[in-house]
């Protein structure tokens, strides 16, 4: 498949550039408008159109030679009838067995994205196709982006406020999505914004100055901060500090792979039913591992997800994609690695803003109103 870019005025005149340099079977990926100027605010300049489009390059059958049937580099996972060579020639012989080569490759990675496809995605596509073997138009794509939006939900939480019972949240994770800074700014929203009584626990006894580094946050704040390594010490700072309004659990992070990992934490959390575990997922992170991750979890029954590092990818489509298919709410996100600046509690405005037109415009909504997106932020989610 060849993937290529384009950016034009307006969306027809993209359309027309795909079409020439594409041909009419070009798939669109994707749309999304382009501020020109600073800031996007240059009327000289207007907005412009990025289309993502695709074109399938399919491959063509060789005219086998029964002299060359049993070329070792058909292997189980090939059948002799997939792969077809033409006759060769003491003369040529180099020649065929690149072009051999060169299609054995384009045959591996053609079953490798048949393979991974993802449903979400082919199914549109797959249910038009027979209808009348015709592309989807892009109006058609945007709706089914549409549709997955709909489908997103926001779930921030309600700390703090009358009548409301404490609570405390664990946020797991595998390694290096960011879950100590993500719970020193969940500690400065609340504890110091909201004026919550909060408590940092840390359970990382794996990473060299983890521990350090949540204690350092909680002078700075002001607020409680203890490290439990021990299942028993575990219980008893849950028992001690059970009259605050948010305990805030700091966990190891692990690979995905490590199983023992998830039966630990499910052990030690299930002493206390008041802990509510939320998934800390790595925007930059492939949709593949992203679906490992959600999977591996499942144990925990995780409350909402938290998104982090939105700032260091451009690149949404598959976040977006396996958030629906994880059907878990979106409670935080995280746009930086300043403290407590980087952080907005998660809405459905918020999120539709990301997935709908990008980094830049959910960027200028927080230069240009932060304060207002706040103040929306909690209306919406209260």
């Amino acid at each position: 498949m060849r993937i290529k870019r384009f950016e034009a005025p307006d969306i027809q005149t993209a359309m027309a550039m795909i079409k020439k340099e594409l041909g009419k079977d070009a798939l669109i990926l994707s749309t999304k408008k382009i501020a020109s100027g600073k800031n996007g605010r240059d009327e000289r300049n207007p907005d412009r159109i990025e289309v993502m489009a695709a074109v399938e390059q399919n491959l063509r059958p060789f005219p086998e030679s029964p002299s060359q049937r049993e070329h070792p580099c058909r292997t189980g996972s090939f059948p002799a009838d997939s792969i077809r060579i033409t006759p060769s020639t003491e003369k040529n012989h180099l020649g065929e067995g690149v072009h051999l080569e060169a299609h054995d490759l384009c045959q591996r990675f053609d079953n490798l994205l048949r393979s991974k496809a993802d449903p979400a995605l082919l199914e549109p596509l797959q249910q038009e196709a027979g209808k009348n073997r015709s592309r989807p138009a892009p109006d058609e794509v945007a709706a089914w982006r549409d549709s997955l939006l709909a489908r997103i939900t926001a779930r921030p939480m309600t700390v703090g406020r009358p009548g409301n019972q404490g609570i405390a949240i664990s946020l797991v994770g595998n390694t290096g999505v960011g879950k100590t800074t993500t719970a020193a700014k969940i500690a400065a929203w609340y504890g110091v914004r909201e004026g919550c009584r909060v408590v940092l626990l840390s359970m990382d006894c794996y990473r060299i100055g983890a521990t350090d580094q949540l204690r350092a946050y909680a002078r700075i704040m002001n607020i409680p901060c203890e490290v439990a390594l021990r299942k028993k010490d575990f219980i008893q700072a849950l028992a001690r500090h059970q009259d605050k309004d948010l305990i805030i659990i700091d966990t190891a992070g692990k690979s995905p792979y490590d199983q023992g990992h998830i039966d630990e934490l499910a052990d030690w959390f299930g002493q206390h039913n008041r802990i509510e575990p939320h998934l800390v997922l790595n925007a930059t992170s492939k949709k593949e591992l992203i679906s490992k991750i959600v999977e591996v979890y499942k144990p925990l029954c995780p409350r909402g997800v938290i998104l982090t590092k939105l700032d260091e990818t451009r690149s949404y489509a598959g976040l977006c994609q396996q958030l629906v298919a994880a059907n878990l709410p979106v409670s935080f996100i995280t746009t930086g690695q300043r403290i407590p600046e980087d952080f907005l509690p998660a809405s459905k405005y918020i999120l539709e803003t990301l997935f709908r037109w990008g980094w830049t415009a959910l960027e200028e909504e927080i230069k240009y109103d932060k304060s207002n997106l706040i103040k929306s932020t909690l209306k919406r989610s209260g």
